[in-house]
């Protein structure tokens, strides 16, 4: 009897260990938007915006009072990379590569989000909640 007693409390406590872990997975990925859109305007003008700038636009409250860290352009491939102020210590990575290659997504120092960005029919760039392991650099 006292046999079945521990195991009915092993079980109790891994399976409330187990449900903790995921509420709090939920609630962490919670304080974010499941996705959020870059418009086509404003997704261009990053890209004549000088090194250290802060990126100024009410109309995305995710990149608005962004710094740009790095801008450098070699032949038609340009690189990009936003120290973004509303996700906390996150940066959004933009890659061009030509006219058809664009890698675009957002990470953060603690692992807490990421995001991976793809064009829509009017090129704006619709950001996607994502796992790690969705990131993938070519």
């Amino acid at each position: 009897m006292r046999f079945l007693k521990s195991i009915c409390l092993l079980f109790c406590v891994l399976f409330s260990s187990a449900l903790f872990a995921q509420n709090l997975k939920k609630a962490k990925s919670q304080k974010y938007p499941e996705s959020f859109t870059i418009s086509n305007s404003v997704f261009e003008h990053l890209f004549v915006c000088k090194k250290n700038e802060t990126i100024r636009t009410k109309s995305n409250k995710y990149l608005d009072k962004s710094e740009l860290m790095i801008s450098t352009q070699n032949g038609d491939m340009k690189f990009l990379k936003l120290k973004l102020s509303y996700f906390k210590n996150a940066y959004l990575l933009i890659q061009v590569s030509g006219k058809d290659s664009k890698q675009i997504f957002l990470t953060t120092d603690d692992k807490s989000v990421f995001y991976t960005g793809r064009l829509d029919q009017k090129n704006n760039v619709l950001m996607k909640q994502c796992d790690e392991d969705d990131i993938v650099s070519e």
